[in-house]
């Protein structure tokens, strides 16, 4: 795929391949077992796939990410892979914020956690796979809506899994967050303040990373930084 660039996503077997992606993450596993073992494979495939497409420069256009919103059914996402994921983490079926917010007679049968995790494993293997020349595309096309989820979402193992994405976002994309660096600390301090302590510790690695990773970052949120003081 990283090969032969946007040529693979007119591919016509490339939907069924997702289609089949999707299947196996689906299934029921445990840590260490042969199903496990295979979905690990597909999501690392599903972080190529993104590589590539962000590389072919085509396959995400803005005028696809307008379509996209936290709350509601249509993402019109059409064959981005990076949309897809995306969509797979905002729009879980099984969150009370969406849930609430959807149609009454959506027959959607809901889907297991798991697959949303697996989805946001999806977005951690792609921040430390792809090229730096892809960094602020990828920041760009990914950070805006995993942040506004984060801000509205009940679920919270799905809100921890992308403060999670976010933290790799940030120790691999380097400057490419820099626009999203102000939101990036809200949403840390927000962690920090929570009854979870996998949410607080998911808090502390995002803020320790905007902290340490460039200059750039740390000079853009310093009249930021007394709210941290009051938090720690």
């Amino acid at each position: 795929m990283l090969v032969r660039g946007k040529k693979s996503f007119s591919h016509p077997a490339m939907l069924e391949v997702r289609k089949m992606i999707e299947t196996v993450l689906l299934w029921p596993s445990l840590d260490g077992d042969p199903v496990s073992k295979s979905q690990h494979g597909c999501i690392d495939c599903l972080a190529l796939m993104i590589c590539a497409e962000l590389q072919a420069g085509e396959s995400f256009k803005d005028s696809t990410l307008g379509k996209i919103s936290i709350i509601g059914k249509n993402c019109g996402t059409g064959n981005s892979v990076l949309g897809y994921v995306i969509e797979q983490i905002i729009h879980d079926k099984n969150d009370i914020v969406l849930n609430s917010k959807l149609d009454s007679g959506s027959s959607a049968a809901p889907i297991p956690p798991s697959f949303c995790i697996c989805m946001a494993n999806v977005l951690i293997s792609a921040c430390q796979k792809v090229s730096d020349s892809c960094w602020k595309s990828f920041a760009r096309k990914a950070l805006p809506y995993l942040n506004r989820y984060v801000e509205v979402t009940m679920n919270l193992e799905n809100r921890i899994a992308c403060i999670q994405v976010l933290y790799s976002a940030v120790y691999h994309l380097r400057s490419a967050v820099l626009p999203y660096a102000s939101d990036l600390l809200n949403i840390s301090l927000k962690a920090l303040r929570q009854e979870s302590e996998k949410e607080r510790m998911a808090g502390a690695k995002l803020m320790a990373s905007l902290m340490a990773i460039e200059d750039a970052i740390l000079e853009h949120i310093s009249e930021e930084l007394l709210e941290v003081r009051s938090v720690l």
